[in-house]
């Protein structure tokens, strides 16, 4: 029986730098007649195969046989689904994260239309013939930018966002596209390191976005104590005068100081927040910002805002700050070119 496969060939442009900055990626229409091919297997967690299928799932050029007439479009997209882990992270977690979308409230109808019309705007306008224009997607943050300053809310830890299922999809494979890129960048970074043990880089699909989350419990928990030990204050009126002098100025210091937990308070239901004791509360808060990272819509507009943000100042600027001795080789373009077939979706990478 003859297995279903798909070959990827693909350039990573990238500017020239002590790191490499990614700014477009470009197909080879026939790979297997590209100077550079060679057949290999994908890296281990697949991050060659992962950046080839969400290219090609995300131009919709490649759709047209005469761009690509050897492309097998369906099993692109079955394998990109199978062996993206963050896609099936996101499906594990619809449970628990709808379960609060329903009792966090919703985010402005007309604003997020705005919102959802102007990324897919700019995810049309990134898509070229031979390929993505990487530069073109930073536009997606002005956009965020634009949502938060209107709606008055932030992405971070917010469940009120809901996008249609075409955009979502859309948003998974760009995501997958860019931190799989990045991991591709961090690979070549290695190589080139003279002792990986203490000069290598990483990437990883949590600490990348949220750092300390546990130190965000117990500063969340710390502010929801202050909220209700204030509360007697906040409804009388002979109090107007202490609640002016120590009750906002103590809650516009969470808010400057201590800015994640205090969003996890404000934006998480207060059916929620009241339904557990403190002790459930600790384990609730901690695991809710997983989920809201892994398996929200806005968790994965957050992720690419940082991603972009990588691209666009350099990701030792935003997720290598601790990289020191940066090294003497030039960065080149990055030539990809690896083959998935059947046997890498029943038995590749999966989540754990």
């Amino acid at each position: 029986m003859k297995k279903d496969k798909i070959q990827l060939g693909y350039e990573v442009i990238v500017e020239k730098g002590p790191i490499a900055k990614p700014i477009a990626l470009e197909f080879w229409k026939n790979p297997t007649e590209h100077a550079k091919w060679t057949q290999t297997t994908p890296f281990k967690y697949m991050a060659d195969a992962l950046v080839g299928l969400s290219l090609f799932k995300m131009n919709d050029f490649l759709k047209s046989p005469l761009m690509c007439p050897n492309l097998n479009y369906n099993f692109c997209a079955e394998a990109w689904r199978a062996l993206d882990p963050h896609f099936e992270l996101f499906q594990r977690t619809q449970a628990r994260v709808n379960a609060l979308k329903e009792q966090a409230p919703k985010a402005d109808a007309k604003l997020m239309e705005t919102l959802e019309n102007s990324i897919s705007e700019i995810l049309t306008n990134a898509q070229k013939p031979w390929g993505i224009d990487l530069k073109e997607l930073y536009a997606i943050n002005d956009a965020i930018s634009h949502f938060e300053n209107k709606s008055g809310t932030k992405l971070i830890y917010n469940f009120g966002l809901t996008f249609s299922k075409g955009l979502n999809e859309k948003l998974l494979q760009l995501f997958s596209c860019l931190f799989h890129l990045r991991s591709l960048i961090a690979l070549d970074y290695n190589a080139h390191t003279h002792d990986a043990t203490f000069e290598a880089v990483k990437v990883d699909a949590i600490s990348d976005y949220l750092h300390k989350p546990d130190y965000v419990v117990h500063d969340a928990l710390l502010y929801l104590n202050f909220k209700r030990l204030s509360q007697p204050f906040a409804s009388r009126k002979d109090d107007v005068r202490l609640d002016k002098l120590l009750v906002s100025p103590l809650q516009k210091a969470f808010e400057q100081y201590t800015h994640n937990a205090f969003f996890l308070v404000e934006q998480l239901p207060k059916s929620f927040l009241n339904s557990l004791n403190h002790s459930e509360l600790e384990e609730a808060l901690y695991m809710v910002q997983t989920d809201w990272l892994l398996g929200s819509e806005a968790g994965v507009l957050f992720k690419i805002r940082e991603e972009l943000c990588g691209l666009e100042y350099g990701y030792d600027k935003i997720f290598w700050h601790d990289l020191e001795n940066k090294p003497s080789f030039k960065p080149s373009n990055l030539s990809i070119c690896c083959e998935v077939d059947d046997n890498d979706i029943f038995g590749g990478y999966h989540a754990a």
